[in-house]
């Protein structure tokens, strides 16, 4: 009896010690995890390090041909800030009308046409957008000359922004190399991109650019990323994990294009070729046998962000 209860004690000693050794590699696996994450969040830094650099002089070379290199052409040696057209002294008069009567913008303006008067129909987004910048760069009150100032820089670093989405989007699309070429050549592509995205010509083409651009981006990382995982409806319940980078890009993508329709009241049409492209992806979904529930959940969470 003495040298069977002695043997359980041994079991028992052996038992806690299998258990002790088990909760203790647990212990330290778990410690470990997060060690090698930051480590391999190191490594993607690094790795992406050329890249982003890369990307930041793409951005100053965009930033340089639209803003040096026309400067003396816009800010005259008298002091006048030559804008440059008709549309760009519209805004920077409905701009001045604005940081006049802050917050209440105008929408009916008496002195166009006469002696009619025109409904604005572009949206307010750009104009507000100046304004607010101008409010803080002048500490709350800015002078009429901070205020052209601010006005006619504001394309050249809209136009220089938009190597940044057009770079993530061949990035996803091929590669990185990919995406530093695409940057590179939006950035020094002649045309009219270049014309209405210079210095002094503050018009809201080049923020329809940047805005319809990031919303393609998002658009395309919330339709990657929920295919790559499967999505489907059921995850709305049970998974977080699974459906906050689909569902974070589409309300990112809301968010643009939201942003877009508040610049210009043609991005609708924008958005119809976004839902021709997605009745397309539809089609092929099912004919391939596929789910096309993350096709809906996408498309709806950015249709109703928006």
């Amino acid at each position: 009896m003495a040298g069977k209860k002695k043997n359980k004690e041994e079991q028992t000693r052996k038992s806690k010690k299998r258990v002790g050794t088990k909760e203790a590699l647990e212990i330290s696996e778990s410690i470990q995890r997060p060690t090698e994450a930051k480590v391999t969040r190191i490594e993607q830094l690094k790795s992406s390090a050329p890249y982003g650099i890369a990307l930041g002089i793409i951005f100053a070379i965009a930033l340089y041909i639209r803003a040096v290199l026309p400067y003396k052409s816009v800010f005259l040696a008298d002091g006048t800030i030559r804008f440059g057209g008709n549309d760009p002294w519209y805004h920077m008069h409905l701009v001045h009308a604005l940081l006049h009567n802050y917050p209440h913008a105008l929408f009916y303006d008496a002195h166009t046409i006469p002696p009619y008067g025109v409904y604005i129909h572009f949206g307010p987004l750009y104009d507000h957008t100046i304004a607010l910048l101008s409010i803080i760069a002048g500490l709350g009150h800015p002078s009429s000359h901070l205020v052209d100032v601010v006005g006619a820089y504001f394309p050249a670093v809209l136009g220089a922004l938009v190597v940044i989405p057009v770079y993530f989007i061949g990035k996803h699309l091929h590669n990185r190399g990919t995406g530093l070429l695409a940057a590179l050549i939006i950035a020094t592509l002649p045309g009219q991109f270049l014309s209405r995205s210079l210095l002094g010509f503050t018009d809201h083409h080049v923020a329809e650019t940047l805005l319809s651009t990031t919303t393609i981006l998002f658009f395309m990382l919330a339709l990657r990323s929920a295919r790559a995982q499967n999505l489907s409806f059921k995850d709305l319940n049970r998974n977080w994990h699974v459906i906050r980078y689909p569902l974070g890009y589409a309300v990112l993508a809301g968010v643009a294009y939201a942003a877009y329709q508040l610049c210009w009241p043609g991005a609708p049409l924008f958005g119809a070729i976004i839902v021709i492209a997605s009745i397309i992806a539809y089609i092929a979904e099912h004919i391939r046998g596929r789910t096309v529930d993350y096709l809906t959940m996408v498309g709806i969470t950015a249709f109703v962000v928006e």
